[in-house]
């Protein structure tokens, strides 16, 4: 893990908190690797419109990306950037949600420090518990932003989608059990995260959900989300992958879990969503 420089994002917009996060340590940016970027110690949640998906004035479905990071960081390459740049093309408009992540110290040092004791040790369960409801209030400050504002950025207000992946996905599961009316997604996506929880939204909106049977954190739940979202009579496409650990949004490890994106990419066409 190396510190890198804030890079050049495109023009965000700052998303409405009804509760802030103390946090006096700045944001700031590391590298895991050389094709992926994290950033930490977000304290105001933003979203970015991608501007190569902006192009154009005929209303086209929307998608939010909700990145994963364990509510410590966000992986903004491998499960933001990276994946809008597919995304673009398929004729979608496409936003990143940066959220609030837990506050970890100023400085590489102690966000190493941080993440070695929640991924090497496992500790601070409790504190990671606190960031959940505000990265589904921030989730929900998305996805009412580009409501509202659909007309001007030319996006349909029928069909706004969230993909959450991994603490993402929590986050967005959570939305979707809040089931707040205008905040209400009208489709959704998981990619490695929960797959087990028996509450269902009343009239629960269409949803994508992959994982690949190895993974290290929601490998072994069981499948009752699945189960319970199609008891509700609610559409759902679920992919259980046979391999590919956690977090394969953009890093291709050669196992069936490449076809993520191939498959999430025929979903929403098949859907009617591009």
């Amino acid at each position: 893990m190396t510190p890198v420089a804030t890079p050049a994002e495109p023009p965000s917009i700052a998303l409405p908190m009804a509760a802030t996060l103390p946090n006096r340590a700045p944001e700031a940016w590391a590298r895991q690797d050389a094709r992926e970027r994290q950033v930490y110690n977000v304290s105001r949640p933003t979203l970015t419109p991608m501007p190569a998906s902006m192009t154009g004035t005929a209303p086209q479905a929307a998608v939010i990306l909700v990145p994963g990071g364990g509510f410590q960081f966000l992986a903004m390459d491998n499960e933001g950037y990276d994946v809008a740049s597919r995304l673009a093309p398929l004729g979608v408009r496409v936003f990143i949600l940066k959220y609030r992540t837990q506050p970890v110290g100023d400085g590489i040092d102690a966000y190493k420090a941080a993440i070695k004791a929640t991924f090497q040790r496992g500790e601070g369960a409790a504190m990671r518990a606190q960031m959940i409801p505000l990265a589904i209030a921030d989730t929900q400050a998305a996805i009412r932003m580009v409501r509202a504002h659909a007309g001007e950025w030319h996006v349909d207000p029928a069909r706004i989608g969230v993909l959450g992946f991994s603490a993402g996905a929590m986050a967005v599961l959570g939305a979707l059990q809040a089931n707040a009316p205008d905040a209400r997604p009208d489709f959704a996506g998981l990619v490695y995260g929960p797959t087990q929880a028996d509450s269902v939204p009343a009239s629960a909106p269409p949803l994508f959900a992959a994982i690949a049977a190895d993974d290290r954190f929601f490998g072994q739940q069981d499948f009752s989300l699945i189960s319970n979202w199609r008891k509700s009579g609610a559409k759902i496409e679920f992919h259980l992958f046979s391999g590919g650990g956690h977090g394969f949004a953009s890093q291709p490890n050669g196992t069936t879990s490449d076809l993520w994106f191939t498959e999430y990419a025929a979903w929403l066409k098949a859907s009617g969503y591009n």
